[in-house]
């Protein structure tokens, strides 16, 4: 709680939802304690959305001014507009995705005064005890704490002078975009049922669900009140339906709003009972429960869970799950002596999962224990009473942090004989508990500073990570998210400035979340030189102690705040590093010359910063033109790159006799020329095999003795196998030449590594031979300078040496697998004619050695025990499938190799599953039958040039691919991978011309109750295949899917994939596969065309900028009529939430330009139409439109009788007084036809009396002169008798008629008038 500008604040609240899954509807209410800071409140202002108000009331009074400004009511537009106006849309939703959101409910208080607060009350002593409650806290002793709740610190906002006033609202929810999901609720749908919250840190997330201040700075304490029914088959239950009692299933469920219409049928009928009926339902909330479950007053069939939640946290960290999950305790799997050790300040982890899935709940869980007691000893308390953590179907992330509750996706789940997935799932749920700290305990002061929590979140995770897993897998994870950096941070943002947009974009969020916590490593590293100690995890935990004691007011952590407290803690200035990592953009690229002197004994070195002249520009790609896309509709700014970095920098130079010596150099201008000393007098050792073997016997030290054991023979502890000479000979192994050992014996050094304690994300391209980066590879112990090396030898031109070097890399099992597989990729290279093929034959020799038979190409069967033989099990295959021939095509020995591994493969006494590994080797054999490149520029694929023995092997591969996808069908492996991987490369080869296009082949995997990812594969497919250009009826399913489809996971996904489709029209990659792709070349007829080669240059350069490739894009679709119309459907879509048509909208908006003009349709005349039906029977009915032309009635001659009114004045004078049109009276046929005219009787009126005598109105009609005396002036045809003339029906309508109005009489009263020129 926080106080207001607008004269109030929040301290508690009382919610109470009841979950209605036949209809899929929520109803409910909420109070909430408002804290008045002014006596002259009038108003209560609150967030609320997609909520009906029902009913409010203030301190019991009913409240009858009530304005709500329902946000989701104005997403309408008219019948008529088309995808031209999405503009306008686009305005509405940008009036309401912004931060802090608009106040879209005003409760005007009833009479009532705000009376001062009684300082003797229960209510303010109980709010003045929580100002001075105690925690124990880690640093205080095991046995000290102090009693009472532990609440957080808030002594500014605890107490107000005034009295609080009780809000009670009413309200109810029926249609529901956004806040919360229903599954298993829909007609087919044989999945459980359960419903959660789809909780986001974005403006506005909180108040879809219940009325409430929305916002991450807003903060109070809760009670929640859930009423859910008691059991599955007491669903759709309600006091008017009692005869449904016990239909209900867990199966399929409809959602008509008569339950009798629903179709209902058991999954446990198949078992011939009905025991999923009887499951029953329970709760998770992001509170802790009060009591057991009650039932409820009225209806016996529901229960209401109650819970209470006594830390102060902000709305939208207020969760809960509803369904008939099964609960497990894994705190079990705590230590004994850890769970002795932490004493009172250990946390029980709870988690939750549907029934099924207990032991793959175990199996993905079990590390938390020893997580949460890691995050409590290196950071601080856990504020909250226990961990838990939910698995739920279709929630469009993999996890949802909320406060003490981790909403998490069934996705995430895998049985213990799964092994490719430990690694991602541990990160996620790890960073699930990190968040409880950073995230919930803290937040961001302004989005721009969510870089803050991120990365301290993620960095928590890493530290845990390195503990559990080991400093290899740390460390060789870290240097590939800066990799990946350094390919992703061109033309990007800074770390600060992606938070200038909200709602973030989930690709700038994916980015925030790898760079952050690398940032924050390579800070932690400089910390520790600048004064010798952690001072980032100093700085980490005091911050969570200063939330906990109410420093950190509200728990907001700001960039400043941030920076400070390093500066304080570090006794540095740390500006520098922060405008470089932070709020600059970009990333450093060195190039590194080096020499030694020998007259001077130095090493001369220069580092010279290159990236203003070698940034590689991103070249454009589907994915990125619609990041790019969307970047120029939200009118993002990329900043330029920064010339020069600074900072220290580490160089390692390991001398002659192998000792390292360290120095650091501080690097501030763009080149930096530095003399290094040189310490040894002795040369370098040589590295021939014979001399190393003399040397170890003169050590007398056996060199077969693994390393760790010998200390006297450090320079060869790794990379020294298969050195006997009948291995080299059977391994084709190849030494140094003659040439290479006297360069070798005159170096003075080893070899040099730059940046050697990682405090840069940077490119380094170091000037010096091969081997010394051997001697790096196979001397130097750190993960990141072996894979330094073996990245140096992949990008080398390759030979028989740099084959022998990495497949003894490959062999050597004392060698980190990350590194062994890095060999095992780079040996592909080597396979080339020239070398007769020496890396394929290395790699197909050592899968030989490690996993077939003696002399035999069979393999074994699996045996996953070893998780570090796995990876390399599964790493060579994918490695041989990158060998190519000089015409791009892989050999056909390759492709039999690969077709043995499948047809082989055995899994029978294997403890654990082999999908991945299967799907492994299905994609390395797809991948070879596709060409690296198409070798001519007719675009057609060279089958017709390939032996009969490539074009057997082909066949035999589809055909292998095809059996498996058919295997998965019936035996379908963990989440379908096979399934999915099968699709994809279906994908490719249609890509590829390699088979035939067929929609029908992903069309069946796109139906609803199919697996969630393998429906998101499918829709890839199709749209990648061409779908979105040539397929009108795919157009209009694949936007109905965005709009429509029950699942908000496949309308994310399937608008992602959408998105990509058009980046793939835009960059010229539209045109589907066509089936006739095998080509005679007799066929062909190669015809001139004058092309002009400068324009078609200068067209292809457009497609390289997002303005141009938009450009290509809107004449490629302007005609596209099924796709305004499908996407214009699916904009209007009441399914969609906010995010999701803010996507769409930027759809629209990059396809069309936007119009500001549409079709406005106005109600015709409405009149009363007439019909004889016969038998004296007259049919009335109003009808709309003009009415039909009556036929003119004939009048008698016209008399000569003179009007005193001239016939000529207009009959559209303006009317105060409109009269209905008179009937025609029935006269006698006359003899001579006389024409219509106006009729003769006219009031004339002056209300206000101001026009002269003699006068011309505004109509053209005489104005008498006044008389005081007359009210209304009779003209003769008033006062005399009738004439033919005014016995004329009305005229009749036409063409030359202005006004086809019914006849008006206008009347003007003027104040004073005459009576035939005469005073009355």
């Amino acid at each position: 709680m926080r106080h207001r500008a607008d004269g109030q604040c929040t301290g508690h609240q009382k919610v109470g939802l009841e979950v209605d899954f036949a209809r899929k509807q929520l109803k409910g209410f909420t109070e909430v304690t408002i804290n008045p800071t002014d006596s002259t409140l009038k108003q209560i202002r609150l967030n609320s959305r997609q909520c009906k108000i029902i009913k409010a009331t203030v301190n019991g009074k009913p409240v009858y001014h009530i304005k709500h400004n329902e946000p989701y009511n104005k997403f309408k537009i008219h019948n008529t507009s088309t995808v031209y106006q999405h503009q306008m849309l686009r305005r509405k939703l940008d009036g309401v995705l912004h931060d802090p959101p608009d106040h879209e409910l005003v409760i005007t208080l009833p009479k009532m005064k705000i009376e001062p607060a009684d300082p003797f009350s229960i209510a303010t002593q109980h709010a003045l005890s929580n100002r001075s409650t105690g925690r124990a806290t880690p640093d205080a002793g095991a046995g000290v704490s102090t009693p009472g709740p532990m609440l957080t610190a808030r002594p500014d906002n605890m107490y107000t002078p005034y009295a609080p006033l009780m809000l009670r609202i009413e309200y109810e929810i029926k249609n529901i975009r956004d806040g919360f999901t229903f599954v298993g609720c829909e007609s087919g749908d044989m999945r459980y049922p359960h419903a959660y919250t789809t909780n986001s840190p974005l403006p506005g997330a909180a108040c879809c669900l219940f009325p409430t201040l929305d916002g991450i700075h807003e903060r109070w304490t809760w009670d929640i009140e859930i009423t859910v029914p008691r059991t599955i088959g007491d669903i759709f239950k309600t006091p008017e339906s009692e005869k449904l009692k016990g239909k209900m299933n867990n199966g399929i469920n409809g959602t008509h709003d008569d339950p009798e219409d629903t179709p209902m049928t058991s999954r446990a009928e198949d078992d011939g009972g009905e025991g999923d009926d009887d499951l029953d339902f329970m709760v998770v909330c992001s509170a802790d429960p009060l009591d057991e479950p009650e039932s409820h007053p009225t209806e016996p069939w529901k229960k209401v869970f109650k819970f209470f939640q006594n830390q102060p946290i902000a709305p939208q960290h207020i969760s809960f799950a509803v369904g008939p999950f099964e609960n497990v305790s894994l705190s079990e799997y705590r230590d004994q002596e850890n769970e002795e050790a932490m004493g009172i300040m250990t946390v029980d982890v709870l988690g939750y999962c549907l029934p099924g899935r207990e032991a793959d709940l175990k199996n993905t869980c079990m590390f938390l224990p020893k997580a949460i007691d890691f995050m409590v000893k290196e950071f601080g308390q856990y504020i909250f009473s226990s961990f838990k953590l939910c698995f739920v179907d279709d929630l469009t992330t993999d996890t949802v942090e909320t406060a003490s509750l981790a909403i998490c996706s069934n996705k995430l789940l895998f049985p213990e004989t799964i092994i490719d997935t430990i690694w991602p799932v541990t990160k996620s749920l790890t960073y699930s508990l990190a968040a409880q700290w950073a995230g919930i305990q803290v937040v961001p002061k302004d989005w721009a500073d969510i870089w803050v929590i991120v990365g301290m979140a993620y960095w928590m995770t890493g530290c845990f990570l390195k503990n559990l897993m080991g400093n290899n897998e740390y460390r060789f994870r870290l240097k590939k998210d800066a990799e990946k950096i350094c390919e992703l941070d061109i033309d990007r943002p800074s770390l600060y400035a992606q938070g200038f947009q909200v709602p973030i974009e989930p690709d700038q969020l994916d980015f925030i979340k790898l760079k952050a916590p690398v940032v924050l490593t390579i800070l932690e590293k400089r910390l520790w030189k600048l004064s010798s100690s952690m001072v980032l995890h100093r700085v980490v935990r005091k911050t969570f102690l200063s939330a906990v004691a109410g420093e950190l007011k509200n728990g907001l952590m700001s960039t400043a705040h941030f920076i400070r407290l390093c500066e304080k803690n570090s006794h540095n200035k740390l500006e520098p590093f922060f405008q470089q990592w932070v709020y600059g953009s970009g990333y450093p690229r060195f190039e590194i010359s080096q020499r030694f002197n020998k007259k001077r004994m130095i090493v001369e070195m220069g580092i010279r910063q290159v990236q203003s002249q070698q940034t590689p520009q991103r070249r454009m790609t589907p994915t990125d033109f619609w990041k790019a896309a969307s970047e120029n509709q939200r009118h993002i700014v990329i900043g330029p790159v920064q010339p020069v970095f600074t900072g220290p920098m580490t160089i390692r130079i390991h001398e002659a006799d192998g000792t390292p010596y360290e120095h650091v150099v501080d690097l501030k201008e763009g080149y930096t020329k530095l003399d290094i000393p040189y310490n040894t007098k002795y040369k370098r050792l040589k590295r021939s095999r014979r001399q190393k073997e003399r040397a170890a016997a003169g050590a007398g030290v056996d060199v077969s003795v693994e390393v760790h054991q010998n200390d006297d023979v450090l320079l060869y502890c790794l990379g020294d196998v298969l050195q006997s000479e009948e291995e080299v000979d059977d391994w084709q192994m190849s030494d140094w030449t003659k040439e290479d050992e006297e360069k070798m014996s005159q170096e003075s050094f080893e070899w040099i590594r730059m940046d050697a304690d990682f405090e840069w994300i940077c490119t380094l391209n170091i000037g010096q031979p091969d081997y010394m980066f051997l001697s790096q590879l196979q001397q130097d112990r750190d993960v990141i300078a072996q894979y330094d090396s073996i990245r140096h030898f992949a990008s080398v031109r390759e030979s028989a040496l740099i084959s022998s070097i990495l497949v003894r890399t490959l062999m050597d099992r004392r060698y980190y697998y990350g590194i062994r597989v890095e060999a095992a990729m780079a040996l592909a290279r080597c396979a080339t004619a020239d070398l007769d093929w020496l890396g394929q034959t290395h790699l197909m020799k050592a899968f030989q050695e490690f996993f077939c038979f003696p002399n035999s190409s069979i393999p074994r069967g699996n045996d996953f025990s070893d998780f570090t033989a796995y990876y390399i099990q599964s790493a060579i295959p994918r490695a041989l499938a990158g060998v190519r021939n000089i015409s791009g095509d892989c050999p056909p020995s390759v492709k039999r190799w690969l077709i043995d591994c499948l047809r082989y493969n055995d899994n029978t006494n294997n403890a654990f599953d082999d999908s991945y590994y299967i799907a492994n080797l299905m994609s390395s054999l797809a991948k070879t039958l596709t060409p690296s490149n198409k070798g001519n520029e007719f675009n057609y694929y060279e089958e017709q040039f390939e032996d009969q023995e490539g074009q057997d092997a082909q066949s035999l591969a589809i055909k292998e691919i095809e059996r498996y996808k058919r295997m998965d069908a019936w035996k379908p492996s963990y989440r379908n991978i096979v399934s999915e991987t099968a699709l994809d490369i279906l994908r490719g080869l249609t890509l590829r011309n390699v088979i035939d296009l067929d929609f029908k082949t992903f069309m069946p995997y796109t139906r609803e109750g199919t697996l969630d990812t393998v429906r998101a594969k499918a829709f890839d497919c199709m749209i990648d295949l061409g779908a979105l250009h040539e397929k009108p009826p795919l157009v209009r399913y694949i936007c109905y899917t965005m709009g429509k489809d029950p699942s908000p996971y496949i309308r994310r996904h399937v608008q992602a994939a959408f998105g990509r489709g058009l980046g793939m029209i835009a960059m010229g990659e539209k045109k589907s596969v066509q089936n006739a792709h095998r080509m005679d070349p007799s066929s062909l007829t190669i015809e001139e065309v004058n092309v002009d080669p400068a324009n078609t240059r200068k067209e292809e350069l457009s497609k390289g900028t997002s303005v141009g490739a938009m450009a290509v894009l809107r004449k490629e679709l302007q005609n596209h009529e099924i796709m305004k119309e499908s996407l214009w459907d699916a904009v209007r879509s009441d399914k969609l939430g906010l995010i999701e048509l803010r996507c769409i909208l930027d759809m629209c908006a990059v396809l069309y330009e936007p119009k500001l003009s549409h079709i406005v349709v106005l109600k015709q005349q409405k009149h009363l139409s007439v019909e004889h039906v016969g038998k004296a029977m007259l049919k009335f009915k109003w009808a709309w439109g003009k009415p039909q032309k009556p036929k003119p009635a004939p009048v008698p001659a016209p008399s000569s009788a003179p009007s005193s009114v001239p016939s000529s004045a207009p009959s559209s004078a303006p009317a105060s007084v409109k009269a209905p049109t008179p009937q025609p009276l029935p006269v006698a046929k006359p003899q001579t036809p006389v024409p219509p005219h106006r009729p003769s009787i006219k009031l004339i009126t002056n209300p206000r009396g101001t026009a002269n005598r003699g006068s011309q109105g505004q109509n053209g009609v005489s104005k008498k002169p006044k008389d005081p005396k007359s009210a209304v002036r009779r003209t003769a045809s008033m006062s005399g008798s009738p004439t033919p003339s005014s016995m004329a029906p009305p005229p009749t309508p036409t063409a030359s008629t202005p006004n086809s109005q019914p006849r008006k009489i206008i009347l003007k009263l003027p104040k004073q008038s005459t009576l035939n020129g005469k005073t009355p």
